[in-house]
């Protein structure tokens, strides 16, 4: 008798995984990767520009100006820039120094003890003044020419004085010398015309040897 034995069948062999499924998995996970970078990229970006676009603050900066203005005691000047001096105040010319105290227009004026008329469409401009000598020497005020001087209108015209200032009344003598250190009154007198306007009085000390500058006196 014969046996015959079947042996049992071989178990089944568990599938193995394709190399296309492998594939396929690192091909997803490749592409997340990517994607999760190129989010993270954008945010940085995106982040950066927000940054960039926001303006900076504001700094406001004061400045201080100080405005200097006269001290206490500091006078405003009251003499024109082109005058030395005013009606009133002492002016100088080397050894003249000279006080302008009036200014006045009349039509007549006493001269050798009578009163003198200036004429149709004249009239007399006198200056009182205190006339000081600080030089070496005496000074003439009447008959010679210790003070040069010139009276000027509006239109820049010059007069003269009249002449025979020692009979004007009120006025030093001719030849009456004033020494070196004394001062006298004395009256300067122009005859101009009736519709001139004065400005000035111009003066300087009387020098042959140099030129001299005058001293110009504010008469308005």
């Amino acid at each position: 008798m014969s046996t015959n034995i079947t042996p049992p069948p071989m178990p089944a062999l568990p599938p193995q995984p394709s190399k296309k499924s492998h594939t396929h998995a690192y091909i997803i996970g490749g592409a997340a990767i990517i994607a999760a970078a190129i989010v993270a990229t954008g945010i940085a970006i995106s982040g950066s520009g927000n940054d960039a676009a926001k303006p900076g603050p504001t700094v406001t900066v004061t400045e201080t100006v100080e405005i200097e203005t006269a001290g206490e005691g500091e006078a405003a000047a009251t003499t024109d820039p082109t005058t030395d001096a005013r009606v009133g105040e002492v002016a100088r010319n080397g050894g003249a120094v000279v006080k302008v105290t009036k200014v006045t227009e009349t039509d007549t004026i006493v001269l050798a003890g009578a009163r003198k008329s200036a004429g149709t469409d004249a009239k007399y401009v006198v200056l009182k003044t205190v006339v000081s000598n600080e030089g070496k020497a005496s000074m003439d005020l009447t008959c010679s020419l210790p003070i040069v001087n010139a009276l000027i209108d509006e239109q820049d015209r010059r007069f003269d004085t009249i002449e025979d200032l020692y009979e004007v009344a009120g006025n030093p003598e001719c030849n009456a010398q004033l020494q070196p250190g004394f001062d006298d009154e004395m009256q300067f007198v122009y005859r101009i015309p009736a519709d001139a306007v004065v400005t000035t009085w111009e003066f300087s000390e009387y020098n042959l040897e140099n030129e001299v500058t005058s001293t110009l006196v504010d008469l308005t």
